[in-house]
């Protein structure tokens, strides 16, 4: 038997968080939920296409209680790249590398319309 190596040096989590992506932040936002997670990156299925080495800019809502707290959800603001496309039957799964973040708290949002975002069901 052929053992597979693995190329990530980071270790892949999967955690199915609702995410939000924007090409411009007065534009409309692509809903989706990622599949994986690892400290600098996600990948997730989205309806619309997006470029390999497109910039986007992303809110991801981290469930009330994943950290003991049973407020709110954590919001994190990311600017990511498309580091991968894949076309998939659903939609296209997109693989993003996490550029850098923010901690958004309810005093402080990304964009006036952005609310936030509620677990997908």
């Amino acid at each position: 038997m052929v053992a597979i190596e693995e190329r990530r040096k980071r270790k892949r989590i999967a955690l199915h968080w609702p995410v939000r992506l924007f090409r411009d932040l007065s534009a409309p936002s692509v809903e989706s939920t990622t599949e994986n997670l690892t400290s600098n990156g996600f990948y997730c299925i989205s309806k619309e296409p997006f470029q390999l080495g497109e910039r986007l800019e992303c809110i991801i809502a981290i469930p009330a209680g994943s950290f003991g707290y049973n407020e709110s959800p954590i919001r994190l603001q990311c600017r990511v790249r498309v580091a991968r496309v894949e076309d998939q039957h659903e939609g296209f799964g997109l693989g993003c590398h996490i550029e850098d973040y923010d901690l958004l708290t309810n005093s402080r949002s990304a964009h006036p319309s952005t609310e936030p975002l509620e677990p997908l069901v």
